[in-house]
Parts: C-alpha cells; structure tokens; sequence
C-alpha cells in the first residue's frame, strides 16, 4: 500500500512541475494548504527508509504486520508477531507504532511483553513483579476523553463466577463471556492474572481492559444519541475480542504448544492452529460479533442510581396520556436548539431532559 501511494505522489508530482498540494495542521487546529516539491528521493515508504538504515550497518529490522485501525488482532497477526520477537536476540528492544500510537501500539507492547516473559522465564507464565494492584492505571483512553474507575483485578474475582450484587459497580468480570474464557483453559486464571498485571504496566496511553469498560459506559447512556450508543457498542465489542484473545493467547504461551520457538521443547504449534483445534473457543468469539449487546449491557440490579431506568418509565407515562387532535397518544415532541441557545425554562426530572415549561 505504501508502495503505491508513493507511485501515486510522483504521478501527481509530474503533472505539476515536481510539486504536490498538502494540507498543513497548526498546533491550534488550523488547517492550510501548500505546494510541496518533492523528488524519488525524498518520498519514501516505511520499507525504504529501514533499509537505508540497514544498508548504514545500523542493527535495526523493520516487520510491518497490517492490523485495520480499531480492529482486534487476528491470529496469524499474533503468530507474526511471535516469530519475530522469539527470533530476535535476547537482548533486542522492541519499539512498535501505529498511526496515533495509542490502539494497537499498545496491544502490540501487551503482546511482547507476554512473549519475553514467556521466552526468557518459561512456563508457567507468572508476574515477576510485586505490587502491581497499587499500581496508578489509566482508564482506556487518551487524556481530554471520558474516565472511568480503576477497576482492580484480583486472582479470587477472576476465578469467581459474576455475582449478582447491588452494592458494587459493573466491572470486567461481571461480563461472562471472560469468566467463561478464563475457566476454559486450565492454565487460565494464571495467565490472566498475568496478562491483567501486563496491561497495567503498558497503560502509559491506553488500558485494554478499562477500554471495555469506557465504551460499555458510553453504550449504556440514556441520552445519547442512537449513532453514538452504535459506535460505542462497536467499539467496545472490538476492544472486548482484543481482550478476549488476548487471555487466549496467554493460555496459548502457557502451553506446550509454544515450546518449540523458544528452544524449551519439541513442541511447534501455532496459535492459529492451537485456536482452530478449539472449537469452544471460536464459538465464544464469534457470540462478541454476532450478538455484542448482551454483554454490554448493564443488568438492572447493577445499574448506578443514575443509570435507572426510572426516567424512561417517566416519558413513557407522559406519552401515553396525550390525547391531543395532533399531539395525540403515543406522540412524542422533539425540539432543536442552535448552537449558542441559551434556554430558562428548562425543568429538571430525573431521566427525562428537555423537558420545557411552556406559556
């Protein structure tokens, strides 16, 4: 793709005496348009420029393994990734990079440092570090979006089945599909707590796990509207595939399967493999694709006060009493505001916003 986009720019280039229009962005937001001159030389695809470091004698390889922004990993990419970093030498630094550096640079970060534990440690796969619980996580976003709790995982409420409890907030666990995940494989409360301690220490600029979380909150929002409530919903439902085959993958590296690339056995079976062999597993991540508004949405006895459904409850009365000639029974009214409207008669009923006194 690279390759052709710099076809495409010396194509452009040629029909405009060896310069081509670009959009410039100031720090303020401001866009602007210029004329750059470029040449052969100076545009160059990724590939290009890494070869040029190596034919320098620099000791740097460039892998580049195309994952669709905002899309969980496929396996073959994790296999891809696998190779690279078991052949590398023991001390080799990984640096990894996207286009915003946030995503799948931080899945990528998850992904080797589950390797090089496993690499340079064996099985089973465990936490060499301690306090990870006390550690300061971010919440599954970049700064300037909306927060949510830190959502502390402990070996007992991973090996516990989600419990209905009116008292807490929802959190990771009370979504079954990962407790189910998690009790699948037999090394797999072990290899979650260690994938959880993972994602912690790479949450610098996102928490894989806490994304889950964000956009379950965003989903479950009263007022937002239906195109947002969508987006969240996919978003998340992709964040929670990213989490679930990462907890797959862990149990993957805990196994013997793994032993053959790392010189510790005979044993060479890739994860695509390994995952094809378990049919069980492909059924639970195909239910995140087919039906994701099951495990994203809140039961009732979990919903915060604010969540309740008593607002709906309230507009749904108010509906059903109407019985006017044109705002009859079952209509409802909506009202528009420019931007800058500033509106005083604005009544506040909990769960119902808009709601107006009229003269």
């Amino acid at each position: 793709m690279e390759a052709r986009l710099k076809e495409d720019i010396l194509r452009e280039a040629e029909r405009y005496e060896g310069a081509i229009m670009v959009i410039h962005e100031t720090k303020n937001g401001q866009m602007s348009d210029a004329w750059e001159h470029v040449s052969s030389v100076v545009v160059q695809t990724p590939l290009e420029v890494f070869r040029s470091f190596e034919a320098d004698r620099f000791p740097i390889k460039y892998a580049r393994v195309p994952i669709t922004d905002g899309k969980a990993p496929k396996s073959s990419d994790l296999d891809t990734l696998a190779m690279n970093i078991a052949s590398a030498s023991k001390d080799t630094a990984f640096v990894f990079n996207c286009q915003m550096g946030i995503g799948r640079t931080t899945t990528g970060t998850v992904i080797a440092c589950l390797l090089k534990l496993r690499i340079d440690y064996g099985r089973p796969i465990r936490v060499l570090w301690e306090d990870t619980s006390n550690e300061d996580v971010h919440d599954g976003t970049s700064s300037g979006e909306e927060t949510v709790g830190h959502d502390p995982v402990s070996s007992s409420s991973i090996a516990s089945r989600p419990r209905k409890d009116s008292s807490r907030a929802f959190g990771i666990n009370d979504i079954l599909l990962l407790w189910k995940i998690t009790q699948f494989f037999d090394n797999g409360v072990q290899c979650r707590e260690a994938l959880d301690a993972i994602i912690d220490r790479c949450s610098a600029l996102q928490n894989i796990r806490q994304a889950v979380l964000l956009y379950r909150k965003l989903f479950n929002k009263q007022h937002v509207e239906p195109r947002e409530r969508r987006v969240a919903l996919n978003r998340g439902a992709e964040y929670l595939e990213r989490y679930f085959r990462l907890i797959a993958f862990a149990a993957y590296l805990g196994s013997e399967a793994f032993d053959g690339f790392c010189g510790q056995g005979e044993l060479r079976i890739t994860f695509k493999s390994w995952l094809q062999q378990r049919s069980e597993v492909q059924a639970m991540k195909w239910s995140i694709r087919l039906r994701p508004g099951r495990f994203f949405t809140v039961p009732e006895e979990l919903r915060a006060p604010h969540e309740s459904q008593h607002g709906d409850a309230v507009m749904e009365a108010i509906v059903k009493n109407r019985s006017g000639s044109v705002l009859g029974k079952g209509s409802i009214l909506k009202m528009y505001f420019f931007p800058g409207q500033i509106t005083s008669s604005h009544i506040q009923i909990h769960g119902a916003p808009h709601v107006y006194k009229v003269h």
